[in-house]
């Protein structure tokens, strides 16, 4: 049944929104894509970025893994497989995009399995504990800033968290960190509230995520943004109620 769900979906789409925007589609296949924005998002089956942000097909480059983590970079590159990283170099390097947006959310099962640690039913996982890893340092100043506070308060710092702790993992990739500097490029730290349908942004200044009320905002990480700002700590600090310092 599920999959005649998808496969019904096809055929709707084929006769309906692929034969309405047939132009967009001969576009991209005579002109290849040129995407101005590279989403990180998370695979959950919940938040589809494109879905979020009602892009067409040709807008956005996505690549989405548990968490929506970026890892750190590897340097000098070694011969493993480093599946997000490709994507992101292929985004910045090969289509050069404009903006590199993280998108994270509420009640990602990723980071609730990091939270829980080998206590969680996902422990005995294979791969999951491994890759979650990544956030694993920020996940342990959180619970010790936040000792006694409730779960759900403390999942969510961990989420928003990861989510800053990414960008400045994208600031040790040195082509990134380059266009960055250049202003070619700039760093957005997204993260979405299912539950009330509203996006926050992580603003430097106050070490915050803030509600995204227009269609202006400001980044995470611009041509001349200190990487003291985007230190998780500061993150920490704000949601454990103290002033955020750079």
């Amino acid at each position: 049944m599920a999959l005649a769900r998808l496969l019904q979906g096809f055929a709707d789409f084929r006769l309906g929104y692929y034969r309405d925007h047939l132009d967009l589609f001969q576009r991209l296949a005579s002109g290849g894509q040129s995407p101005k924005i590279l989403i990180i998002g998370c695979s959950d089956a919940r938040v589809d970025p494109g879905i979020l942000t009602q892009t067409r097909p040709g807008d956005i480059f996505t690549v989405r893994n548990v968490a929506a983590l970026v890892p750190p970079a590897q340097l000098p590159p070694d011969q493993r497989h480093h599946g997000t990283s490709a994507a992101i170099e292929f985004a910045v390097r090969g289509l050069e995009v404009e903006h590199v947006v993280v998108l994270g959310h509420a009640l990602c099962g990723g980071i609730a399995a990091l939270v829980d640690g080998s206590g969680g039913i996902l422990s005995r996982f294979d791969y999951l504990s491994t890759w979650t890893s990544i956030a694993r340092e920020v996940r342990d100043e959180i619970v010790r800033a936040l000792e006694g506070q409730p779960r759900e308060q403390v999942l969510r710092a961990v989420e928003q968290a990861a989510i800053v702790n990414s960008i400045r993992n994208l600031m040790g990739f040195p082509w990134l960190a380059e266009r960055v500097a250049a202003g070619k490029v700039v760093l957005h730290a997204w993260w979405f509230n299912l539950t009330e349908g509203q996006l926050y942004a992580f603003d430097p200044n106050s070490a915050r995520f803030k509600p995204v009320l227009g269609v202006e905002l400001a980044p995470a990480v611009e041509q001349a943004t200190p990487l003291s700002a985007i230190a998780p700590a500061r993150l920490v600090e704000a949601l454990a109620g103290r002033p955020p310092s750079f």
